[in-house]
């Protein structure tokens, strides 16, 4: 299981509208995207805000595979729909290669294990 970090700018305007649409997801019209981020082998995605720049962490094997089966889900593009005039930078979650992927220094389980993944 690989771990990513993602970053993205949302806009200041927009960023009390952004934290409210994730912390009530489970409640709301896109609950059904919780099973679709997990079905697509996601095994922990969590959201953290410094300013208005959103850290989005990722735990999964293949995070090309995953955002590839998402942007299958109609409800994941009705999500990324919402999600795109929110964000000042681009917001493009279906591959990481045109992600800014933020570089992993630092993993205590794999330190500890001794197996460093890259």
């Amino acid at each position: 299981m690989s771990k990513y970090c993602i970053v993205g700018e949302v806009k200041p305007d927009r960023l009390e509208e952004y934290k409210k649409l994730h912390r009530e997801i489970h409640k709301g019209p896109y609950k059904e995207l919780l099973n679709v981020i997990r079905e697509s082998g996601v095994r922990e995605e969590a959201v953290f805000m410094h300013g208005t720049t959103a850290i989005i962490f990722y735990e999964t094997d293949d995070l090309d595979r995953a955002y590839k089966q998402q942007e299958s889900a109609e409800v994941a593009q009705r999500w990324n729909e919402l999600m795109a005039p929110l964000f000042a930078s681009s917001y493009e979650f279906n591959v990481s290669d045109e992600l800014p992927v933020l570089e992993k220094v630092f993993d205590l389980t794999e330190q500890l294990s001794g197996r460093l993944n890259p």
